[in-house]
């Protein structure tokens, strides 16, 4: 049985750790559209850092059918809160991004609009209610560190870093693409999300073709009507030029982008992005060691 029911209309599904290795008959690793944020929740918990959460767009109510422990990561909500249903009567709990509660089998979680961020995560790690482990009492109340205080890789310009793209040369003027900021659009999915430029200008372009060739997660594609970035759970082969290419610690990002807003790009060398991979590592190693000795405590 599933540990969370979402009841009514909504856009959620569970997700879980990448699988790799079949892109050669088409599909992508996919996994969840903001890793780092789904690893802090999990690794909050004990968890594998991959275990299975729930991706959240929008929902109704959210039901817990079995007791566990609990947290939110991700885009931060207005107005999260736990219904709890007890003997004695229903009590509604505020709840604060990041911290760890505890749900009762028929619970229900509400949440609001985003405060900031796309994609929540839902977070959790079975339990019994009533003979709650060492660990399990060490965990609840407890609270992650704001992001900024866990990642430590984040452009300083708040820009989304990319590599050159195999057909980056197809651009008449490759300068323009960065110098220009972008707006995403209402035409995106857990496959892409296409740009506009802000200021309704198109990039010209030698070529707008190619023999499908081999994509990635954060390929940029150049379409007649424009950029369009690849996502999780983008296709594996694309005929359109890949001008650049997001750098793999800054696809995280993507994932957290609403419709209608403001990107803007900056490219780094690819000695640079391997370095911003490494530290992004032992960013997600070091809140795992420091939360689990107790020093990351609200």
């Amino acid at each position: 049985m599933s540990v969370v029911k979402v009841n009514g209309i909504g856009l959620a599904k569970e997700v879980t750790a990448p699988v790799y290795g079949r892109q050669d008959v088409g599909y992508s690793p996919g996994g969840p559209m903001d890793r780092f944020s789904m690893q802090i929740g999990n690794l909050a918990l004990g968890n594998y850092g991959l275990a299975p959460a729930l991706e959240i767009i929008a929902v109704g109510s959210i039901e817990f059918q079995q007791d566990c422990l609990f947290t939110l990561t991700g885009a931060k909500r207005q107005e999260a809160r736990l219904l709890e249903h007890r003997s004695s009567g229903q009590t509604v709990v505020d709840l604060a991004h990041g911290s760890i509660a505890l749900a009762r089998k028929g619970d229900c979680l509400t949440l609001g609009p985003p405060e900031y961020g796309f994609r929540t995560y839902l977070c959790h790690s079975r339990c019994d209610a009533e003979n709650l482990t060492d660990r399990h009492r060490s965990l609840l109340g407890r609270t992650a560190p704001r992001y900024s205080e866990i990642c430590s890789v984040e452009d300083p310009d708040n820009r989304v870093r990319v590599l050159r793209g195999p057909e980056w040369g197809f651009l008449e003027d490759p300068s323009r693409f960065l110098e220009q900021p972008w707006v995403t659009t209402r035409d995106m999915s857990d496959m892409g999300v296409r740009l506009r430029s802000f200021s309704g200008g198109f990039l010209a372009a030698k070529r707008r073709e190619i023999i499908s060739a081999p994509v990635n997660d954060g390929t940029i594609q150049l379409t007649a009507k424009g950029p369009i970035v690849l996502l999780r759970s983008r296709q594996t082969l694309g005929g359109y030029p890949r001008i650049f290419n997001v750098i793999g610690p800054d696809i995280d990002l993507l994932g957290q982008f609403a419709p209608d807003q403001t990107m803007r790009f900056t490219e780094v060398s690819l000695d640079e992005a391997l370095d911003i991979a490494c530290r992004k590592k032992r960013d997600i190693e070091s809140f795992q060691q420091r939360w689990g000795l107790g020093v990351l405590a609200s």
